[in-house]
């Protein structure tokens, strides 16, 4: 049973899906560091708060 889901969805999936998948390496790779840029802007925006928050109570 299991084989004849894997072949129906195999057919399903267009060329277009396949390449996504062939390529799904450089997707994951381009995923983390887009969440390793945003975690670096949240990180400086802290520092900037502290530093705001510094600057207030001196």
């Amino acid at each position: 049973m299991e084989e004849q889901n894997k072949s129906v969805s195999d057919e399903q999936l267009s060329d277009d899906q396949l390449k996504d998948v062939a390529g799904g390496n450089k997707v994951h790779e381009q995923r983390l560091e887009h969440l390793d840029n945003q975690s670096k802007s949240v990180k400086d925006i802290q520092a900037e708060r502290l530093d705001q928050l510094d600057q207030r109570t001196k």
